[in-house]
């Protein structure tokens, strides 16, 4: 059960057990942001080796995962002794490698949502080297548009503070308005204001803002 893949008209249902190559190879014809992400991730050995489930459960600021899942607007099912809850990969993380994970419960498995027309998503990894090397910044990125306005958008950053984390500002800032150049380079700006990224060996906080402008 743990490690089943189920699709259905509206989605695919991935088990928490899966290993990330295995998933890596199923995604790609159905969520490409997700794929070009896992491609980018450790190598095919460390895949293999790590699952779903653990990688969404670390919670850690600068995995690769998170941002993906909740720009695709995922759902995470959580299932305990007490029964099984859905809760919604936005909602997931609360604090610096903390959840809303329950001590008695687990992740059972991912729903990740076909993608409707006009919505589109995009992921993104800096790092030092190409292959195996942990993010500098990563990002997972849903617009939704209709006839250039944006509807609704998500800019979701890792590597950028003590979670994984939307750039709240610049969302609404782009909500209702054109898709263009000039209001994109505005939103950029706002970046700034979302983000109180640190300095470590990977980069510096300047050069992270800079990085986090330009995705």
């Amino acid at each position: 059960k743990l490690k089943e893949i189920k699709i259905d008209e509206d989605g695919v249902y991935y088990g928490a057990g899966l290993n990330l190559e295995d998933l890596r190879q199923h995604c790609q014809d159905y969520f490409p942001a997700l794929y070009d992400m896992l491609s980018v991730f450790g190598s095919r050995q460390i895949r293999y080796m790590g699952t779903l489930g653990g990688n969404i459960a670390s919670a850690s600021p600068i995995g690769d995962v998170p941002p993906v899942m909740m720009a695709y607007d995922a759902i995470y099912s959580l299932v305990s002794v007490e029964g099984e809850r859905s809760v919604k990969a936005r909602d997931f993380v609360i604090g610096y490698r903390e959840t809303i994970l329950k001590p008695n419960e687990l992740i059972k498995g991912v729903f990740i949502p076909f993608l409707k027309k006009g919505r589109a998503v995009k992921s993104y990894k800096i790092s030092k080297r190409k292959d195996l090397d942990i993010s500098t910044v990563s990002a997972g990125f849903e617009l939704n548009l209709d006839d250039k306005k944006v509807q609704d958008i998500a800019l979701v950053y890792g590597g950028m503070a003590a979670m994984t984390k939307r750039a709240e500002k610049a969302e609404s800032y782009l909500r209702g308005k054109l898709w263009e150049r000039k209001h994109i380079e505005k939103a950029m700006n706002l970046i700034d204001e979302d983000f109180t990224p640190i300095s470590d060996a990977r980069s510096g906080a300047d050069a992270r803002r800079v990085m986090a402008r330009n995705l």
